[in-house]
């Protein structure tokens, strides 16, 4: 995987969907639709290779992959905010 094919954007979105495991919750913080965060989470999946979450009847759990991009999604998001505060 090259990593030019990570999209900030889609992370710091699945960020906010692994804070809710629910959809329309995280996209209604984003202010975005629910389709277009369902798009930007399955690209995120398919970039990585691996599935992000795993759907029990209505209930959404983070994959150990999961897990693992949404730590990196909330410390790529820290490290930028202080990069930006100290330039």
């Amino acid at each position: 995987m090259e990593l030019s094919r990570l999209s900030t954007d889609a992370l710091a979105s699945f960020a906010v969907f692994a804070e809710h495991l629910n959809f329309t919750r995280a996209a209604e913080e984003l202010h975005i639709s629910q389709p277009a965060l369902h798009v930007k989470v399955r690209k995120l999946a398919d970039t990585l290779g691996r599935p992000l979450y795993t759907r029990h009847g209505r209930r959404l759990a983070l994959t150990p992959a999961g897990e693992q991009a949404a730590r990196f999604a909330r410390d790529l998001d820290a490290r930028m905010g202080a990069f930006l505060a100290d330039v």
